[in-house]
Protein backbone atom coordinates (compact mmCIF):
# COMPACT_ATOMS: atom_id res chain seq x y z
CA UNK A 1 0.00 0.00 0.00
CA UNK A 2 1.13 3.00 -1.10
CA UNK A 3 1.30 6.35 1.05
CA UNK A 4 1.76 9.41 -0.85
CA UNK A 5 -0.12 11.85 1.46
CA UNK A 6 1.26 11.58 4.87
CA UNK A 7 5.08 11.89 5.98
CA UNK A 8 6.67 9.63 8.24
CA UNK A 9 7.54 12.74 10.30
CA UNK A 10 5.12 15.58 11.06
CA UNK A 11 7.60 19.18 10.93
CA UNK A 12 7.04 19.93 14.19
CA UNK A 13 7.31 16.57 15.18
CA UNK A 14 11.15 15.63 17.74
CA UNK A 15 13.31 13.58 17.20
CA UNK A 16 38.77 0.73 16.78
CA UNK A 17 39.97 -1.50 17.97
CA UNK A 18 42.38 -2.04 19.78
CA UNK A 19 45.99 -4.47 20.91
CA UNK A 20 49.35 -4.88 19.82
CA UNK A 21 50.63 -6.23 16.90
CA UNK A 22 50.66 -10.21 16.46
CA UNK A 23 51.70 -12.48 13.49
CA UNK A 24 49.31 -14.68 11.38
CA UNK A 25 49.97 -18.02 11.33
CA UNK A 26 48.71 -20.77 9.22
CA UNK A 27 45.60 -21.38 12.18
CA UNK A 28 44.22 -17.68 12.19
CA UNK A 29 45.22 -13.82 12.87
CA UNK A 30 46.52 -13.05 16.53
CA UNK A 31 45.62 -9.39 17.43
CA UNK A 32 45.89 -8.55 20.87
CA UNK A 33 46.72 -12.11 22.16
CA UNK A 34 43.59 -13.55 20.66
CA UNK A 35 43.83 -15.94 17.66
CA UNK A 36 40.96 -15.42 14.90
CA UNK A 37 39.94 -17.05 11.74
CA UNK A 38 39.33 -14.10 9.53
CA UNK A 39 35.51 -13.71 7.95
CA UNK A 40 34.64 -12.58 4.37
CA UNK A 41 34.12 -9.23 4.53
CA UNK A 42 31.28 -7.67 1.70
CA UNK A 43 32.62 -4.80 -0.66
CA UNK A 44 31.13 -2.26 -2.86
CA UNK A 45 33.18 -1.00 -6.36
CA UNK A 46 35.84 1.41 -5.48
CA UNK A 47 36.61 -1.05 -2.46
CA UNK A 48 37.12 -4.01 -4.42
CA UNK A 49 39.37 -1.97 -6.79
CA UNK A 50 41.21 -0.84 -4.41
CA UNK A 51 41.42 -4.20 -2.56
CA UNK A 52 42.74 -5.50 -5.73
CA UNK A 53 45.34 -3.08 -6.45
CA UNK A 54 47.08 -3.64 -2.67
CA UNK A 55 47.11 -7.47 -2.98
CA UNK A 56 49.49 -6.07 -6.02
CA UNK A 57 51.40 -3.89 -4.22
CA UNK A 58 52.29 -6.61 -1.56
CA UNK A 59 53.34 -9.41 -3.75
CA UNK A 60 56.28 -6.93 -4.48
CA UNK A 61 59.30 -7.20 -1.47
CA UNK A 62 60.23 -4.44 0.53
CA UNK A 63 57.05 -2.41 -0.60
CA UNK A 64 55.21 0.73 0.51
CA UNK A 65 51.49 1.16 0.23
CA UNK A 66 48.82 3.20 0.76
CA UNK A 67 45.72 3.30 0.86
CA UNK A 68 43.61 6.59 1.94
CA UNK A 69 39.86 7.54 2.22
CA UNK A 70 37.66 9.97 3.78
CA UNK A 71 36.07 9.03 7.01
CA UNK A 72 33.54 5.98 7.14
CA UNK A 73 34.41 5.09 3.34
CA UNK A 74 35.61 1.79 4.42
CA UNK A 75 39.73 1.75 4.31
CA UNK A 76 39.32 -0.12 7.58
CA UNK A 77 37.42 -2.93 5.88
CA UNK A 78 39.46 -2.79 2.84
CA UNK A 79 42.36 -3.19 5.39
CA UNK A 80 40.27 -6.23 7.02
CA UNK A 81 39.40 -8.07 3.74
CA UNK A 82 43.16 -7.85 2.74
CA UNK A 83 44.20 -9.53 5.59
CA UNK A 84 41.78 -12.36 4.76
CA UNK A 85 42.58 -12.93 1.42
CA UNK A 86 46.36 -12.91 2.26
CA UNK A 87 45.20 -16.03 4.87
CA UNK A 88 47.20 -18.85 4.95
CA UNK A 89 49.44 -17.45 2.20
CA UNK A 90 51.69 -14.76 4.08
CA UNK A 91 52.55 -14.31 7.74
CA UNK A 92 50.43 -11.04 8.61
CA UNK A 93 50.96 -8.42 11.03
CA UNK A 94 47.73 -6.07 11.72
CA UNK A 95 47.91 -3.52 14.12
CA UNK A 96 46.46 0.10 14.65
CA UNK A 97 48.66 2.87 14.19
CA UNK A 98 47.73 4.12 17.75
CA UNK A 99 49.17 1.05 19.71
CA UNK A 100 52.29 0.53 17.27
CA UNK A 101 55.10 0.64 19.30
CA UNK A 102 59.21 0.35 17.79
CA UNK A 103 60.93 -1.31 20.32
CA UNK A 104 60.31 -5.35 20.37
CA UNK A 105 57.14 -4.95 19.01
CA UNK A 106 57.82 -6.30 15.03
CA UNK A 107 60.16 -9.02 16.83
CA UNK A 108 58.03 -11.46 14.79
CA UNK A 109 58.77 -9.85 11.16
CA UNK A 110 61.90 -12.05 11.38
CA UNK A 111 60.01 -14.93 10.70
CA UNK A 112 60.71 -16.25 7.23
CA UNK A 113 58.20 -16.40 4.03
CA UNK A 114 56.44 -13.10 2.92
CA UNK A 115 55.89 -10.76 5.59
CA UNK A 116 52.80 -8.27 5.23
CA UNK A 117 52.36 -5.41 8.10
CA UNK A 118 49.31 -4.15 7.60
CA UNK A 119 48.67 -0.79 9.78
CA UNK A 120 45.36 1.00 9.99
CA UNK A 121 44.72 4.68 11.26
CA UNK A 122 47.82 6.57 10.21
CA UNK A 123 46.49 9.79 9.92
CA UNK A 124 46.75 9.64 13.25
CA UNK A 125 50.12 9.12 13.30
CA UNK A 126 53.01 11.78 12.88
CA UNK A 127 55.15 12.22 10.74
CA UNK A 128 58.42 10.88 12.79
CA UNK A 129 56.29 7.80 14.26
CA UNK A 130 55.49 6.82 10.72
CA UNK A 131 59.14 6.94 9.63
CA UNK A 132 60.27 5.13 12.66
CA UNK A 133 57.32 2.27 12.31
CA UNK A 134 58.36 1.62 9.14
CA UNK A 135 62.14 1.62 9.49
CA UNK A 136 61.42 -0.74 12.59
CA UNK A 137 59.76 -3.20 10.01
CA UNK A 138 62.25 -3.29 7.52
CA UNK A 139 64.77 -3.45 10.41
CA UNK A 140 63.15 -6.59 11.63
CA UNK A 141 62.03 -8.04 7.80
CA UNK A 142 63.75 -6.38 4.82
CA UNK A 143 61.61 -7.53 2.72
CA UNK A 144 58.55 -7.22 4.31
CA UNK A 145 55.57 -5.22 2.40
CA UNK A 146 53.68 -2.62 4.11
CA UNK A 147 50.22 -0.99 4.00
CA UNK A 148 49.62 1.96 5.22
CA UNK A 149 45.76 2.84 5.76
CA UNK A 150 44.21 5.98 7.15
CA UNK A 151 42.23 9.29 5.71
CA UNK A 152 43.44 11.89 3.70
CA UNK A 153 45.96 13.43 6.14
CA UNK A 154 47.73 10.68 5.87
CA UNK A 155 48.85 11.87 2.57
CA UNK A 156 49.98 15.23 4.13
CA UNK A 157 52.04 13.31 6.82
CA UNK A 158 53.98 11.29 3.80
CA UNK A 159 54.46 14.55 1.67
CA UNK A 160 56.74 15.81 5.09
CA UNK A 161 58.74 12.84 4.93
CA UNK A 162 60.27 12.71 1.40
CA UNK A 163 62.73 9.65 2.11
CA UNK A 164 59.29 7.60 3.22
CA UNK A 165 57.37 8.90 0.43
CA UNK A 166 59.95 7.88 -2.42
CA UNK A 167 59.17 4.22 -1.23
CA UNK A 168 55.71 4.50 -1.79
CA UNK A 169 55.02 2.04 -4.48
CA UNK A 170 51.34 2.52 -4.51
CA UNK A 171 48.72 5.11 -3.95
CA UNK A 172 45.08 3.65 -3.77
CA UNK A 173 42.00 5.84 -3.27
CA UNK A 174 38.77 5.02 -1.93
CA UNK A 175 36.26 6.83 -3.87
CA UNK A 176 32.30 7.41 -2.42
CA UNK A 177 29.25 4.76 -3.38
CA UNK A 178 28.06 5.15 -7.19
CA UNK A 179 24.07 6.03 -7.21
CA UNK A 180 23.19 2.76 -8.04
CA UNK A 181 25.17 1.59 -5.31
CA UNK A 182 23.82 4.15 -3.26
CA UNK A 183 20.27 2.87 -4.60
CA UNK A 184 21.07 -0.82 -3.93
CA UNK A 185 21.65 -0.55 -0.32
CA UNK A 186 18.47 1.87 0.94
CA UNK A 187 16.19 -0.32 -1.43
CA UNK A 188 17.43 -3.79 0.01
CA UNK A 189 17.67 -2.88 3.97
CA UNK A 190 14.13 -0.65 3.96
CA UNK A 191 12.76 -4.11 2.15
CA UNK A 192 14.04 -6.09 4.55
CA UNK A 193 11.54 -4.22 7.25
CA UNK A 194 8.92 -4.37 4.92
CA UNK A 195 9.59 -0.80 3.71
CA UNK A 196 9.78 0.54 0.44
CA UNK A 197 11.02 4.31 -0.98
CA UNK A 198 10.48 6.87 -3.95
CA UNK A 199 13.16 7.00 -6.43
CA UNK A 200 13.28 10.31 -5.17
CA UNK A 201 14.00 8.88 -1.69
CA UNK A 202 16.99 7.14 -2.22
CA UNK A 203 18.78 9.69 -4.60
CA UNK A 204 18.31 12.19 -1.60
CA UNK A 205 20.25 9.75 0.83
CA UNK A 206 22.57 9.96 -1.90
CA UNK A 207 23.11 13.91 -2.19
CA UNK A 208 23.05 13.65 1.59
CA UNK A 209 25.33 11.58 2.48
CA UNK A 210 27.96 12.03 -0.85
CA UNK A 211 27.61 8.32 -1.29
CA UNK A 212 29.84 7.64 1.79
CA UNK A 213 29.12 4.19 3.23
CA UNK A 214 28.87 4.88 6.85
CA UNK A 215 26.57 7.80 6.43
CA UNK A 216 24.09 6.08 4.13
CA UNK A 217 23.73 3.24 6.72
CA UNK A 218 22.99 5.57 9.57
CA UNK A 219 20.81 7.45 7.38
CA UNK A 220 18.64 4.66 6.30
CA UNK A 221 18.92 2.87 10.14
CA UNK A 222 17.35 6.28 11.20
CA UNK A 223 14.34 5.72 8.24
CA UNK A 224 14.02 2.35 9.69
CA UNK A 225 13.48 3.12 13.23
CA UNK A 226 10.89 6.18 11.98
CA UNK A 227 8.78 4.02 9.75
CA UNK A 228 8.86 0.69 12.11
CA UNK A 229 5.60 2.37 13.88
CA UNK A 230 3.69 2.25 10.30
CA UNK A 231 4.17 -0.83 8.29
CA UNK A 232 3.56 -0.75 4.65
CA UNK A 233 4.59 2.52 4.01
CA UNK A 234 6.51 4.40 1.14
CA UNK A 235 9.32 6.82 2.66
CA UNK A 236 9.69 9.92 0.21
CA UNK A 237 11.89 12.09 -0.64
CA UNK A 238 10.51 14.86 2.49
CA UNK A 239 10.80 12.34 4.47
CA UNK A 240 14.70 11.63 4.23
CA UNK A 241 15.28 15.00 4.80
CA UNK A 242 13.37 15.90 8.13
CA UNK A 243 15.34 13.08 9.35
CA UNK A 244 18.81 14.22 8.58
CA UNK A 245 17.64 17.60 10.22
CA UNK A 246 16.41 15.87 13.11
CA UNK A 247 20.21 13.57 13.04
CA UNK A 248 22.07 17.39 12.73
CA UNK A 249 19.52 18.92 15.46
CA UNK A 250 20.77 16.18 17.97
CA UNK A 251 24.54 16.26 16.89
CA UNK A 252 23.80 19.93 17.72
Amino acid sequence: MLNQAKPLMSKDSQRSRSGAPGLRSPSGVVVGGIKTQPSAIQLFHSQRAALARLQYAVLQESSLAVLCGPGGSGVSTVMSALVTKLYGASHVVHIDVRQAEVSSQFAACRATGNVVVVIDNCHLATVDLLGSVSEAIWLQAPRASVVLGGRGRLMTLLSRDRGLLDKVLLRSVIHPLSLSETRSIVETRLATNGHACSESAWVVVHQITGGILEDVFRLVGMAQVVAGSQPDTTIQADDIEQIYERLHAAAA
